[in-house]
């Protein structure tokens, strides 16, 4: 079958570069980064894999096979309109020691696709780890991720505007704050309370409510990822906010973790 017959069946087409992924094998920061990609998201189970020939597929890596896969929609989790039965897409798959790629049959995986405008009902992978192999706890993340994004409650953080740091009333005691851009001008800030004899305390401020327990900002919450994964590594020279106002920024870092994104 030739690249040009696929181009124009009448199912949806999308293109991936690699082989599928597992879930198990992506943090939450991954499914977040796909979820905010992708305008559409379902669920599907491959009922049908054929390797296309090596003249259909001359740009395929060594030891990898291009497959052809349809795919059954279980249910939208996510999409502007109504989403086909069946989609068709493209896989690089990688070979065995046989030479033979994987078993690919009756796989439940899940899609992170866009549209096509130039062609309606034609989608790609938004990007090569679009495909995942479906668990329920995926599932259920990726369900959140995108409530979250749909609520217009979490912002999209940017950068560092500007940071400071306030004495306290007693000797010791002390408040930074870090000020945050985000994509939707929402004032968000980060505090850092240092009292004598106590723990340094990271809370964070959406507006005018401030969330004492910081409970928002803990590891699989999507606050927690834009933060976490978009927050520079170091305050901006241009602030100049001294020795204090860095470590108390490092703290903040170190408190909320690495991001753990992979791709």
């Amino acid at each position: 079958m030739s690249i040009a017959r696929l181009l124009v069946l009448p199912l949806v087409l999308a293109l991936l570069a690699n082989a599928p992924v597992s879930a198990t094998t992506v943090g939450f920061a991954d499914l977040a980064t796909l979820s905010s990609a992708a305008p559409v998201v379902i669920r599907a189970t491959i009922f049908k894999a054929e390797r296309l020939k090596p003249r259909d597929a001359p740009d395929v890596a060594p030891g990898s096979a291009r497959m052809l896969v349809s795919a059954a929609t279980t249910s939208a989790i996510v999409a502007p309109g109504e989403v086909p039965p069946r989609i068709t897409y493209l896989v690089d798959v990688p070979l065995d020691a046989r030479g033979k790629p994987p078993q690919l049959l009756r796989s439940d995986v899940l899609l992170f696709l866009r549209g096509n405008p130039a062609t309606p009902g034609e989608y790609t992978l938004v990007s090569a780890h679009g495909q995942l192999d479906w668990s329920a706890d995926a599932d259920a993340a990726v369900r959140a991720i995108l409530t979250g994004a749909r609520s217009g409650t979490v912002p999209v953080v940017t950068g560092v505007t500007s940071a400071f740091r306030v004495p306290g009333a007693v000797p010791g005691e002390a408040e930074s704050q870090f000020f945050l851009s985000t994509r939707d001008g929402k004032p968000v800030s980060l505090v850092v309370l240092t009292r004598p004899g106590e723990a340094r305390k990271l809370t964070i401020a959406l507006g005018d409510v401030i969330d004492d327990a910081a409970a928002g900002v803990k590891p699989g919450t999507l606050l927690w990822y834009r933060l976490a994964c978009f927050l520079p590594q170091a305050l901006p020279a241009k602030l100049d906010a001294g020795a204090d106002v860095a470590d108390d920024y490092r703290f903040v870092l170190t408190s909320l973790g690495p991001c753990g994104r992979t791709f």
